[in-house]
Order: C-alpha cells, then sequence, then structure tokens
C-alpha cells in the first residue's frame, strides 16, 4: 500500500478510531475507578469519572470533527476525473466521520445523566 492510500485509508477510519480510543478509555476507567472505589475522587471539582468521560469525548468529538472537516475538504479538491476509489475513500471518510460524532456522543451524554458507579 501507497503512503498516499495509507493516508486516505487513516482519514477514512479517523472517526471511528476515535470513538474505538473512547469507548475503551470511558469503559476501562469506570471499570477501573468503580472497581477499586476511587469514583469519589474529584478533578478539578468533578468527580474523577465524570471527568475522564468529559475530557475524553471531547477529545473524541474534536478529532472526528477534524477528519469530517478534513474529509470534506479533500473531497471539494476532487475533480470529476479523479479515480474512483479517491472520491469513494473522501465519501466514505464524510458519512464515517459524520457518522462517529453521534457515537461519540451517544456513548458520553449518558455518563452524566446517570451515577458514575451505578
Amino acid at each position: 500500500m501507497s503512503g498516499q492510500r495509507t493516508g486516505q485509508v487513516l482519514l477514512m477510519l479517523a472517526g471511528f478510531i476515535a470513538w474505538a480510543v473512547q469507548f475503551t478509555v470511558i469503559y476501562g476507567a469506570t471499570s477501573t475507578l468503580c472497581g477499586r472505589e476511587w469514583a469519589g475522587a474529584t478533578i478539578l471539582g468533578v468527580g474523577s469519572v465524570h471527568a475522564i468521560v468529559l475530557l475524553t469525548t471531547l477529545a473524541a468529538l474534536a478529532i472526528a470533527a477534524l477528519s469530517l472537516l478534513w474529509s470534506r475538504q479533500v473531497h471539494g479538491r476532487l475533480g470529476e476525473e479523479a479515480a474512483a476509489p479517491d472520491r469513494f475513500m473522501s465519501q466514505a471518510g464524510t458519512l464515517i466521520s459524520g457518522l462517529s460524532l453521534v457515537v461519540i456522543l451517544w456513548q458520553g451524554v449518558p455518563a452524566f445523566i446517570l451515577p458514575a458507579c451505578a
């Protein structure tokens, strides 16, 4: 795989990667903090679980939003004469990043509605 194609694949999957990292960090931190009974600790006046979920969600949203904007920019630069795989990857990157924004929010918001270790 050429360097350009590798970059296209990474850009296309950036939203999924951000969501997967968020998912892993949120559930890993929550299970560790709740299992060791450290959930009562605070970080900057916020419960440790909620702080980790908030920071992780904001970082994942930023990455997914940047990949969405970048995919749209790449798609805008491609003309009708561009190769089909290039057009497909830019369109798929836009769709995947947009859906990842929804999924990241879907996963991050309930942490603030429910108690930390319920």
